[in-house]
């Protein structure tokens, strides 16, 4: 071996690299051995403490499983326990992330459907964090329902306040889910299970509107989607593009009108919620309705979501000038 290594020396270098990656493998293997379960009984540490400072009195909790119905965003639930073994509210673990960071919050969530309790797991926001922290504690005490603040919202810290409305607005539907409150989708209830989508081959695509396709129920079509696509302004000077689907019933009524959120590209979380509260008023309207609604609605346009709402309109109008 000795004479091998005097002939060849890059046989030599390669064999001792390779012994020396060996050696480091098996020292980092072996730390890694050690401090992952230790940082992983640390982090349980710290989320049975937030536990505790959410829901009072709880004495054991089980791990609820969350399953492709839940948001992306919510991380576990749990269901506690007092030291009775009733149970005392269900406690949600959310996750969400911006241009400033990211947050984890538990929120707890009483038999009665109020928040009992709500903190951040871990925020690292870069502006005004106290700001958002006392923003979070607005929500305790209002029914995940029906969010509603108890008082008004610190100012300076916009963008987290946005996403922390949206991670409470995830947990909403987390809870309807958890509890067993059925939530019917207003496709089903508007063309039954099991419909269908074909794209309607016929139509030609415009500057807006993409596509159309017919939504079956078995052979027989009982209604029909537009997909409009466009791009505008959000948070002052960024500019990037949504897309919009409107569903319509075999009667000309608007179904749903929704802002599929893999093709939405403006601000998310509150803003969003917005829009989507806006697009709510169309529904029950035909395409004869939508120009007056849109026109008396930028009277009042809802603030916080006035350069995205603005892109909405655009796109209601030019799918009436270009379609209907």
């Amino acid at each position: 071996m000795k004479k091998l290594f005097e002939k060849k020396p890059m046989f030599h270098y390669t064999f001792v690299l390779a012994m020396v990656s060996i050696a480091c493998g098996i020292v980092i293997g072996g730390v890694n051995a050690i401090t992952n379960p230790i940082i992983e009984a640390n982090l349980l540490e710290a989320k049975v403490e937030s536990f505790e400072q959410v829901l009072k009195g709880i004495d054991d909790f089980e791990e609820v499983i969350v399953t492709d119905e839940y948001p992306n965003s919510i991380q576990s639930i749990a269901k506690g326990f007092d030291a009775n073994s009733q149970v005392l509210g269900f406690i949600y673990e959310v996750y969400g992330t911006n241009s400033y960071g990211d947050m984890t919050v538990v929120v707890s969530v009483g038999l009665d459907g109020k928040i009992l309790g709500a903190q951040f797991l871990a925020i690292e926001q870069s502006l005004n964090v106290p700001g958002t922290r006392t923003n979070l504690s607005y929500y305790v005490g209002s029914a995940v329902s029906d969010l509603q603040p108890s008082s008004d919202f610190i100012s300076g810290a916009t963008g987290s306040l946005s996403t922390l409305q949206g991670l409470l607005g995830d947990i909403a539907t987390a809870h309807s889910l958890t509890v067993g409150e059925v939530i019917v989708d207003p496709l089903d209830e508007a063309y039954g299970n099991g419909y269908s989508l074909e794209v309607d081959a016929s139509f030609t695509a415009t500057t807006h509107v993409t596509s159309k396709s017919n939504i079956l129920q078995g052979n027989d079509v009982v209604g029909y989607m537009f997909s409009l696509t466009g791009t505008g302004a959000y948070q002052d000077t960024t500019v990037d593009s949504i897309v919009m689907n409107i569903y319509f019933n075999s009667n000309d009524e608007i179904v749903e009108i929704r802002l599929p959120e893999e093709s939405y590209n403006h601000t998310a979380g509150g803003f969003k919620n917005k829009n989507i509260t806006y697009l709510n008023e169309f529904i029950g309207l035909t395409k004869e309705d939508i120009s007056a609604t849109v026109n008396g609605a930028n009277q009042d346009i809802t603030a916080g979501a006035s350069n995205t709402r603005a892109l909405i309109d655009e796109l209601l109008e030019a799918f009436l000038s270009e379609v209907a």
